[in-house]
Formats: C-alpha cells, sequence, structure tokens
C-alpha cells in the first residue's frame, strides 16, 4: 500500500497532542523509513516526547504566513487543529485562512478540520461562526477536505459538576435539554481515523458526539453515582443564573459567556446524536457516567 506524510498542527495543545500520539502508537512499526508523521507547533520545545518517539515536529507559527510552505512541505494529509480560543474572531479565521493557503502551496492533497457542530443559524451561532468562516474558505480553496464537528468537550461538564458539588444545586435554563457531550480523547482519536484514512467524498461532514444527550437531570445522576452526592436541578431564569455563578466566584463575562451557551443548550443547540464516531473509529464514544468516574478525584469535596 502506498504510504502517506501525515500532519497534524497543534501538536503541544491538547487536541493536536492527543491526535499524534493515538497515530504514534497506532504505527506499530515507529514513524521512520519512508512514512513520516509530521506535527508543527508554535513551541517544539513542548513536544519533545513526541519527537523522541519519531514525530518530525516542526515550528509553525500561523500568524507569520511566510514560514508555514516549509513547515507543511511533503505531507499528503493535514489535520487541522483550531487555533485556540484566545484568538477568537478576525484573527482566528485568518490564522486558519494562512494554514489553508500554506497547505495548497505545499501540495497537501487533503485537509481534516477540526470544527464545531453548530451552523450558521444555530442558537450558538456566534460560537461557531469562526468554523463556519474556516469551512467556507476550505471550499474556496479547492483542496480535498473532510470537517470533523464535535459537540460540547465533555470536559466543560467537570466545572458544571465542581459548581454543583459546592453547592447541592444544579442551576440550569431547562434540565431537560439534553447535549451530547464527547471527550477530547475521542475527538482527538476520531480526528487521527480521518487523516488515516479516506472518508467519502471531498467535503463530507462528519459529526462527532458523545452516545447519548445528557439532560441536566441525567447529570445529577451520574454525579450521584459516581460519588454518592445528592444534587438538587433547579430550573431558574437567566438573570438568577447568571447571578449564582457571579456569587460562585466567577467573573461577570465568563457569567454571561456561561448563561448564553446554557441558552442555546436550553434550545437543543448540541442535542444532537450521530453514530459516525462509531463508523469512523470503531469504537463506541465514552459516556458521561465513566467520564465523571475517570475524574473522580478531581470531583471530591475536599480535593
Amino acid at each position: 500500500m502506498q504510504t502517506q506524510n501525515l500532519l497534524v498542527t497543534g501538536v503541544s495543545g491538547h487536541y493536536g497532542r492527543l491526535a499524534a500520539t493515538h497515530l504514534v502508537e497506532s504505527h506499530p512499526a515507529g514513524w521512520r523509513g519512508t512514512t513520516t508523521l509530521i506535527g508543527t507547533t508554535r513551541t517544539p520545545s513542548q513536544a519533545r516526547d513526541l519527537a523522541r518517539r519519531g514525530v518530525d515536529v516542526r515550528p509553525a507559527d500561523f500568524d507569520q504566513p511566510s514560514g508555514l510552505n516549509d513547515a507543511f512541505a511533503g505531507a499528503d494529509r493535514l489535520l487541522l487543529t483550531s487555533t485556540a480560543a484566545e484568538y477568537a474572531g478576525a484573527r482566528r479565521v485568518q490564522q486558519h485562512r494562512h494554514a489553508i493557503a500554506a497547505a495548497r502551496n505545499a501540495g497537501v492533497g487533503h485537509i481534516v478540520y477540526a470544527s464545531f457542530m453548530a451552523s450558521a443559524d444555530s442558537p450558538l451561532a456566534a460560537l461557531a461562526a469562526d468554523h463556519v468562516a474556516t469551512e467556507q474558505a476550505l471550499r474556496a480553496a479547492g483542496i480535498g477536505h473532510t470537517v470533523l464537528r464535535h459537540a460540547f468537550y465533555m470536559e466543560m461538564v467537570l466545572a458544571t459538576a465542581r459548581r454543583a458539588i459546592a453547592s447541592g444545586v444544579l442551576r440550569t435554563l431547562n434540565a431537560h435539554a439534553g447535549v451530547a457531550y464527547v471527550a477530547r480523547a475521542d475527538c482527538a482519536l476520531a480526528g487521527a481515523c480521518a487523516l488515516r484514512a479516506d472518508i467519502g467524498a471531498s467535503g463530507a461532514f462528519v459529526d462527532i458526539t458523545g452516545p447519548q444527550a445528557v439532560t441536566p437531570i441525567m447529570l445529577a445522576r451520574a454525579i450521584h453515582a459516581c460519588l454518592g452526592i445528592e444534587i438538587k436541578v433547579d430550573e431558574v431564569s437567566e438573570d438568577v443564573l447568571r447571578t449564582s455563578l457571579v456569587a460562585g466566584g466567577l467573573p461577570d463575562p465568563v457569567a454571561g459567556m456561561l448563561v448564553y451557551l446554557e441558552r442555546g443548550m436550553a434550545q437543543g443547540a448540541m442535542q444532537a446524536v450521530s453514530a459516525d464516531f462509531r463508523r469512523l473509529t470503531g469504537r463506541e464514544p465514552g459516556g458521561v457516567e465513566a467520564f465523571l468516574m475517570q475524574h473522580r478525584e478531581a470531583l471530591a469535596p475536599n480535593h
């Protein structure tokens, strides 16, 4: 079988590192010889462990497009990790456009983009805007591509659970609105699998979700099953939710963002469950109770 050189961007970040690690561990002979696994990052010193495992770690800064052609040279397929949330808005979109243009210039044949499971008409449209713009840039570039649309990371549940455990109450706008949370590690596995293999026609969309839409009521039950702590679920108004978040120590802008997310979830923006993860990886995604058990120590009240 013809070998392909695979590239993962952002390998010093959470998602990119996990995806690169999955690829390293799935290649029994190691990434040496005729097949190369390339990892790019602004901080190569933070990816020395991957370099020791055979990954060709290269410097790449999406704000500095002049260096990206060399960083992407020789890659056949590229996993484009979205840049950090701190760059959200015009800067992040421009960063992604720089990467897509460099991939085209370097002769990359296919890009897998780690996107977000919300569209321009979603209740979470503001959160999705950068990803929608990046998907448009991919289509305009004329490069083969696959878009992985992630549901909310299950890691979000940890902060919600900690607040609920501290107060004994899980406050929400809609106790029956489900969210198909998916662990970041599962998203990274999906990215690694998509990078290795063709998935239907170019331009395919793949929804990466957890196994079920978890409601606040279900989350409270999962916390009880994990820690034996009873959590009351209380439906409140947006004003009450924001006030309680601020009273719990969150800055007002952060509380406002969480209320915005809650509003979108209450309207069903993240409730769709897809079987795409299983079709892509051959595994079932992890559920919320197992995830909480995995992080049980961090959730314990005296931690």
